[in-house]
């Protein structure tokens, strides 16, 4: 998936490819994603869909032991798909312990082979705690900053949102879910298809007005949305999916963005849940 297919692509499935059956304390890996392209989505599981790209995490067995909002990690995307050796090692070696920064079978060749970009998260506070907030800055296969998606604290503590910006540092949307009770509480939607029958869409809006954006030929909202992986990923492996609508305007450059706004959102709100306070 190269920047000229990136730019014709109005929709994605990241799914996470690491198997976290049996992730606690020191046996955490690191978690690997794929990428596929979404555009005639109509449901089923997220997981099932041929690859077209995937993204490979960097960081210390340290780090992984962190609180997921805390840690410094960096995620790596590549534009070619994942290795088989890698894609088996997600699959059967989960409950072990990982002591180097990347998953095993993974060499360095295919390390550094086809990057895209890098989405790289910086050393923070807690999730709500109004200083040094939780980021993600995305970079080019150059190394040069091309966005960045940071945490919002507010009053409205309950209802988590992100800023996303252009690398000069101009706020390009806000991303955040539908509300209700004067903004303070998120308002869930039901009866969606698409593994989304129950959901929680985080529209991408304009940065000053708040209003949706629309995505998809303007069929639907632009969103980020977590989605329903099926029981076995749910229950068992805890592999997450997310399904990204971008803008119709959209450059291929803020969709690198959105991608990495959308990993942002799974480490912060996700992993946080799932590991009960502990990662």
């Amino acid at each position: 998936m190269t920047m000229d297919r990136v730019d014709e692509t109005k929709q994605l499935i990241i799914a996470q490819s690491t198997s976290q059956c049996c992730r606690a304390g020191c046996c955490q890996p690191s978690l690997n994603w794929v990428v596929r392209e979404a555009d005639n989505f109509n449901g089923g599981n997220p997981h099932s869909e041929p690859n077209m790209a995937w993204i490979h995490e960097e960081s210390s067995w340290c780090m992984r032991a962190c609180l997921p909002a805390c840690r410094e990690t960096k995620y790596v995307q590549h534009s070619s798909t994942i290795p088989a050796a890698v894609q088996k090692a997600e699959d059967y070696n989960w409950c072990r312990i990982q002591c180097d920064k990347t998953s095993k079978g993974l060499t360095e060749e295919d390390r550094i082979k086809d990057v895209l970009a890098t989405h790289e998260k910086p050393l923070a506070c807690a999730i709500n705690c109004c200083c040094c907030l939780p980021s993600m800055v995305t970079k080019d296969a150059s190394g040069n900053v091309i966005g960045k998606t940071h945490f919002v604290c507010d009053q409205c503590c309950f209802v988590p949102k992100y800023d996303v910006f252009e690398a000069d540092g101009q706020k390009k949307y806000r991303i955040r879910p539908d509300t209700c009770c004067a903004g303070m509480c998120i308002s869930c939607r039901c009866g969606e298809k698409k593994g989304k029958c129950f959901s929680v869409p985080y529209i991408v809006r304009d940065p000053t007005t708040y209003e949706a954006l629309k995505g998809n030929d303007g069929q639907e909202d632009a969103q980020l949305t977590e989605l329903w992986a099926g029981w076995k990923n749910e229950c068992c492996t805890q592999r997450d999916a997310f399904h990204i609508v971008f803008p119709d305007n959209a450059t291929p450059e803020e969709k690198l963005v959105l991608t990495g706004s959308a990993i942002l959102m799974d480490v912060l709100q996700v992993e946080q849940k799932n590991n009960d306070g502990g990662n």
